[in-house]
């Protein structure tokens, strides 16, 4: 159940941690290259977002350009915001693809009337992926929050520990919701109609069973360099986590 779940989520970190890269000469900034692709590292990345948000204890805020997470990411951010963490997203208000913001906003009740905040980006088509936890973590790379990014395509995201850099990219997320963000309340998300409903109903059975039916595709590997990589970086020895980070894992 949950906690099995928490347990593997948990042994996942210990492993990404010890794949962080520490250098003496180079300051106190961690950073691990994390990987979605189909030869060990299908959910990588979403397990990298996963622990974070669970994690979380004051803040978090995602910028993604395409949103359909998978049900437990949805989830998670939900339990967050009920715990009195400020959970912020950032996502499509004029999308190149008007399907995007349609899928995203089947989602949108279900997050806001749980207490996450979604500004919608309306100056032009967004296509940043990256996010902050506590001015602490962050993470940049390639990857959406999406079907295709999460379960089918191959991804590369960064995942660093260093308040410098979170902070630095917090400010400028902060001054992008400030200035050129409309944020939406949940009486305005939209009309409850029964459409509305059963497309929210549809997607959440779709995105509950999306790992399952991406395991039916043909399998798509990283180059060896990558790979290997990521091999030897699960076969460093693990660092324990801090138990303030731990309790809310």
């Amino acid at each position: 159940g949950e906690l099995v779940e928490q347990r593997r989520g948990l042994g996942w970190w210990r492993t990404l941690r010890a794949a962080f890269a520490p250098d003496a000469g180079t300051g106190p900034a961690r950073a691990a290259l994390v990987l979605r692709d189909d030869q060990g590292h299908s959910q990588d990345i979403e397990r990298a977002y996963r622990v974070g948000i669970r994690a979380a204890k004051r803040e978090i805020v995602i910028a993604n350009a395409y949103f359909f997470p998978g049900y437990r990411l949805l989830r998670d951010l939900r339990d967050a915001a009920r715990r009195g963490v400020a959970v912020h997203l950032i996502l499509q208000g004029r999308p190149d693809m008007p399907a995007v913001r349609w899928a995203a906003a089947s989602l949108y009740d279900y997050l806001l009337r749980g207490g996450v905040r979604i500004h919608e980006y309306c100056e032009r088509p967004l296509h940043a992926k990256v996010a902050v936890i506590d001015g602490v973590w962050a993470t940049v790379g390639s990857s959406n929050l999406d079907p295709l990014s999460l379960f089918l395509n191959l991804e590369a995201n960064v995942v660093v520990e260093d308040e410098a850099f979170a902070g630095e990219l917090k400010d400028k997320l902060d001054r992008l919701i400030a200035s050129q963000c409309r944020e939406l309340r949940a009486p305005h998300a939209g009309p409850s109609t029964l459409l509305r409903n059963a497309a929210g109903v549809m997607a959440f059975h779709t995105l509950r069973r999306l790992p399952r039916l991406a395991g039916w595709l043909p399998a798509h590997a990283t180059g060896s360099l990558l790979r290997d990589a990521g091999e030897a970086a699960q076969e460093t020895p693990a660092q324990e986590l801090s138990q303030a980070r731990l309790r809310h894992s």
